[in-house]
C-alpha cells in the first residue's frame, strides 16, 4: 500500500493537472453511483413510508396536484449529491482554501447554468442517437455523452470556483 501512495505522490507533483481530473472523475464516478442508487430506492421508500401521494401541492396560486414522489426523490436526490460532492472536489479535488460561501455561491450558479446547457445539447445529440441507434445502445450512449460532455465543461469551471491555495487576504 504504501508503494501504491508514493507512486501516487510522484505521480501527483508530476502531473498535477491530471492527478485532479483522476479525482475529479473518481468522485463524479462516486456521486453517480450514490445518485442512482438512491433514484432507484427512495420513490419507493417514500410511497411505501410516507403519505406525500395525498398531500396537495401549490406554486405560487397554481395547484399541481398532488405530490409525486419520483419527483421528490430526484430533489431530494439532487440535493444530496450536492452536498457530497462540493465538499469532495473543493477539500480533497482541488485544495481550495477560499471563501466557502462565494464558492458555494458560485457552485450553485455554475450548477443551474451547466445543467441547462447541457439539457439544450441533450436536445441536439439525444434525437440523432435515438434515430440511428437501437434502444439499448441508445440509453448507454445518452448515458455517456451526456456524463462526457458535463465532465468536459465542469472540470474548467471548479478550476476557476476552487482556486488553490490560502484565501487571499484583503
Amino acid at each position: 500500500m504504501e508503494t501504491i501512495k508514493n507512486w501516487w505522490t510522484n505521480f501527483t507533483q508530476k502531473h498535477k493537472l491530471v492527478a485532479q481530473f483522476v479525482k475529479f472523475y473518481a468522485f463524479s464516478l462516486f456521486v453517480t453511483v450514490l445518485q442512482y442508487l438512491l433514484l432507484t430506492f427512495l420513490p419507493g421508500l417514500f410511497y411505501n413510508l410516507t403519505d406525500w401521494c395525498s398531500i396537495p401541492c401549490q406554486l405560487i396560486h397554481l395547484n399541481l396536484g398532488p405530490v409525486d414522489t419520483y419527483f421528490a426523490a430526484f430533489a431530494i436526490t439532487l440535493f444530496l449529491a450536492q452536498c457530497v460532492n462540493f465538499p469532495m472536489q473543493r477539500n480533497i479535488t482541488f485544495k481550495s482554501k477560499g471563501n466557502v460561501w462565494y464558492q458555494i455561491a458560485w457552485y450553485v450558479v455554475a450548477f443551474v447554468l451547466i445543467t441547462i446547457v447541457c439539457s439544450f445539447l441533450m436536445g441536439i445529440y439525444v434525437p440523432l442517437c435515438k434515430q440511428f441507434f437501437p434502444p439499448a445502445l441508445y440509453n448507454v450512449l445518452i448515458t455517456v455523452i451526456n456524463g462526457g460532455v458535463q465532465m468536459v465543461i465542469y472540470f474548467p469551471i471548479y478550476k476557476i470556483i476552487f482556486p488553490e491555495g490560502e484565501q487571499k487576504k484583503n
